[in-house]
């Protein structure tokens, strides 16, 4: 007996050794990252929607030319702070720092290490800025957190503002930085001050055309010699100055059809980005290759006979690829992060008032297109007026209603495929700027029926009075059921 009950100590004692052990195993557990080839010939004839204009769809690098471009390296960045703001010594330690390359593939052991990593590729910046924003929202501790600090040669601080972070991060009111969270800085109003600037002396002024010509030109749309005739500069200017914060004429946009910024947070789950649905999500490779795409690499992409920048230079920088690229493993580490991001803490309580307006919300038939719990049924709208092409219609989640919004981002632009996306609700209590060009700035306007009116002055981006026109669902609701439906919105 005495043997038996020793042999069941010793049975026991081994069990929960191995239970330990596994348990420990599982604790260190390395993480196996699948890194897909991101610049692959066939995936990437798939990836992107043809344009609305099919023949001037965008024929990019081929894989080998791709890969020949050299890898760029990651170096480590610091916090820009506010004049004034800057502790004690902060730009003498700086100075004193060796230049330093964070991103490391061979040394990343876990999930937790790659994400840590695609931070580093996140704040990272291409080329030195000459002046920081002024004015623009900073944390509570001095922070602007739209840009960062870096160091290629001991003793030259540059500063960089165009990072992924440049235009995915959102100061809130009490002093937090929202990383991937949409832009909050009237950005395109140092370009206005710069183009009003350049206009004073022709060679200024031809400077601001060319670089129109390659954000934005559309030639199978307006001819280059019809544009320079029918845009002034100060033109130019004045619809940069209308652009509030949270809109950008981001390459491929126009200065007539800007973007608003998309917010990044819960990204993984969207089947499309840009408002026009321009590339698909299939896979993480296809994050990865939507960065590739917009770190310039649609610049020097062939648009029919058409190709914006041969990598000329434009206002002294390279308007193409400058030479270099990410490697596979860094978008890799970059779209394990932007997959990590986390929306704020909701302050919006779901009260009473909010209740009432989530069953308004489905009575009025919103989660037809906003379904929960991703608020949206991740499909596409034809944009007024375009005729959807059969075999989109077998290949992608398309409906067959437009909601009638203004059209010309999805038609007369670079990034125009025809369709809008129909957007997440989720997050709206801290984002600005509805509609694809951000036409209402807030949900009150958007869910006003006076923008519909032929003299309404819209409070966000606008060239002129005019209605803001679509997407009429919600706008017969009685004010007190407009201002519930709000207060649900606002707990997404």
């Amino acid at each position: 007996m005495k043997q038996q009950r020793n042999h069941k100590h010793a049975t026991a004692y081994l069990i929960g050794c191995a239970i330990l052990a596994v348990a420990g195993t599982g604790a260190a557990q390395t993480f196996h990252p699948d890194i897909p080839r991101a610049w692959d010939d066939k995936e990437v004839q798939h990836f992107e929607l043809p344009l609305a204009q099919r023949d001037r769809s965008p024929r990019h690098l081929t894989a080998g030319e791709y890969y020949a471009l050299k890898v760029r390296p990651i170096y480590r960045t610091y916090p820009v702070y506010a004049p004034g703001r800057e502790p004690a010594g902060y730009m003498e330690s700086l100075k004193q720092k060796e230049p330093e390359i964070v991103f490391d593939a061979s040394r990343l052991r876990t999930r937790e290490d790659w994400i840590s990593a695609g931070e580093a590729v996140f704040n990272a910046s291409l080329s030195p800025s000459s002046q920081i924003p002024a004015g623009d929202p900073i944390t509570s501790e001095g922070i602007i957190p739209y840009g960062r600090y870096y160091i290629r040669q001991k003793g030259v601080v540059e500063k960089g503002f165009d990072s992924c972070a440049a235009c995915h991060t959102r100061v809130l009111p009490h002093g937090t930085a929202v990383i991937g969270a949409q832009l909050d800085v009237e950005a395109e109003h140092a370009v206005a001050g710069f183009y009003k600037q350049a206009a004073s002396s022709p060679e200024g002024s031809q400077q601001v055309r060319d670089f129109e010509w390659l954000f934005s030109g559309v030639p199978w749309i307006t001819p280059r010699e019809d544009f320079e005739k029918s845009v002034t500069i100060n033109e130019l200017a004045r619809r940069r100055q209308a652009m509030q914060a949270g809109v950008v004429e981001r390459q491929g946009t126009s200065s007539s059809n800007p973007s608003h910024v998309p917010s990044l947070i819960g990204l993984e789950n969207i089947r499309y980005f840009d408002a026009t649905g321009l590339m698909r999500h299939r896979s993480i490779a296809d994050l990865m290759r939507y960065v590739i795409v917009n770190y310039g690499l649609d610049f020097i992409a062939h648009y029919g006979d058409f190709q914006p920048s041969p990598r000329q230079l434009v206002f002294g920088v390279d308007a193409g690829v400058d030479g270099t690229r990410f490697s596979d493993e860094q978008l890799y580490a970059l779209a394990l992060y932007i997959y990590s991001l986390q929306p704020p803490a909701n302050p919006n309580p779901f009260d009473d008032k909010a209740r009432r307006g989530q069953r308004i919300f489905r009575q009025q038939g919103c989660a037809g297109c906003h379904t929960p719990p991703l608020y949206t049924n991740n499909k596409l709208t034809p944009a007024a007026g375009f005729t959807v092409p059969e075999d989109l219609r077998k290949t992608d989640d398309i409906m067959n209603i437009s909601v009638g919004t203004d059209p010309g981002l999805a038609t007369q632009t670079r990034r125009g495929t025809g369709f809008y996306k129909v957007p997440s609700l989720r997050g709206v209590w801290y984002r600005n700027a509805f509609s694809h060009s951000g036409q209402a700035d807030t949900l009150e306007e958007w869910l006003n029926p006076a923008r519909l009116k032929e003299d309404y002055v819209p409070m966000g981006f606008h060239l002129a009075p005019g209605p803001i026109k679509g997407h009429e669902f919600g706008l017969k609701l009685a004010p007190e059921d407009s201002q519930a439906l709000i207060a649900f919105l606002r707990t997404l």
